[in-house]
């Protein structure tokens, strides 16, 4: 069976969809969820995705146009199709950048609605068989992977990142085009290649800095998928947003001077503990170092204190969880080690203009 959900602010839209005759065994399409916006559809997706979402243009709070952009980001939904009126045909462009499946003018035809779902069903099931070429092909290369596998670049780049060396767009550009080259232009073997080194790379990363999955948006670096791209500069940007989603977070908390490498130790070090107990005892006690040195070396260098520090990792953490996970304000407070709810709220609004809710909401949006 096929998975639907249905998208409009308008119940009675929704329920004429519903009451036509279509769903079921008869087309093996069935109707597993609805929602009132985009922003509700998005919460019910990111549970449990759908082949086909159905979705009005002109909605509160997420549009078509943005689910649509979101659900082929996050790969949610397999086709989208919009509901419009005529006048609303002005969204085309745009939405045809964004991988729109087709339209439906409301209110939607019976005949119309059929011989789309029959299309659908095509799509998936020559995209299925698509997806098990491109795996078999895959466990193909993997077995032969190591006559054109860039090691030395993957190596390169990676230890690049860990230093935080931000000049690697060059490395990065070689390295594909490399690739390309050794592969005879194979876009697709290029793909499979560059996208295990991407994951690779990544591996290497979280070996050195374990907490900076904590930090990061892991749609942009986690198994990053590169075989949908049909050109080479594509990927190419892919993988440098990739890549330079970890330097900035690197970079964002790991200060280095050329004075003293004790610096790093000092912000790995809380990184690395954030949500547990965390003082200047502790760190001094780990360093083997004493609390007025640590402190005197770390303002020195960096022009804040550690307190302060300490602050700003919490705090970016702390949007990271709200972000993430359905936590209540006072849960994620407790949690970075705040036993005053309060407090935590004012710090939170100090670092980034926003209360926690009022941050979750603008995200959401």
């Amino acid at each position: 069976m096929f998975k639907v959900m249905i998208v409009d602010d308008m119940e009675i839209m929704r329920r004429q969809i519903k009451r036509l005759p279509l769903w079921g065994d008869s087309t093996e399409f069935i109707i597993t969820a609805e929602a009132e916006d985009g922003q509700e559809a998005l919460e019910k997706l990111q549970i449990e995705s759908v082949d086909l979402l159905i979705t009005d243009i002109s909605m509160p709070r997420i549009n078509g146009i943005e689910l649509l952009k979101e659900s082929k980001e996050r790969c949610l939904a397999s086709c989208v199709v919009f509901l419009s009126e005529h006048s609303e045909f002005n969204f085309a462009k745009e939405a045809i950048q964004h991988g729109i499946f087709d339209y439906l003018v409301k209110p939607v035809n019976y005949q119309e609605l059929k011989g789309l779902l029959k299309r659908v069903e095509e799509y998936i099931k020559e995209k299925k068989k698509t997806q098990i070429n491109i795996k078999n092909l895959e466990d193909k290369l993997l077995q032969a992977i190591d006559i054109y596998y860039p090691a030395n670049q993957l190596n390169s780049i990676a230890k690049n990142i860990i230093e935080g060396n931000i000049n690697i767009e060059g490395d990065i550009q070689a390295m594909v085009e490399d690739t390309f080259v050794a592969l005879d232009h194979d876009i697709l073997k290029t793909a499979l290649v560059l996208q295990r080194v991407c994951n690779e790379i990544y591996l290497e990363i979280k070996s050195n800095y374990g907490w900076v999955e904590q930090f990061l948006d892991k749609n942009l670096v986690n198994d990053i998928s590169l075989t949908h791209y049909n050109n080479i500069d594509f990927i190419k940007k892919r993988i440098m947003e990739s890549i330079e989603a970890l330097l900035l977070t690197i970079n964002k908390f790991i200060f280095s001077s050329k004075k003293s490498p004790l610096i790093k130790e000092i912000c790995n070090y809380i990184v690395c503990n954030i949500e547990k107990e965390i003082n200047m005892s502790k760190i001094s006690e780990a360093l083997f170092l004493s609390k007025n040195y640590v402190g005197d070396i770390f303002r020195q260098e960096t022009s804040i204190t550690v307190g302060e520090y300490i602050t700003m990792v919490k705090m970016e953490r702390a949007k990271q969880l709200i972000t993430e996970e359905s936590l209540r304000s006072y849960e994620i407070a407790h949690r970075l080690g705040y036993n005053n709810v309060e407090y935590f709220g004012k710090l939170f609004k100090k670092h980034t203009g926003l209360s926690p809710i009022e941050f979750k909401n603008t995200f959401n949006k």
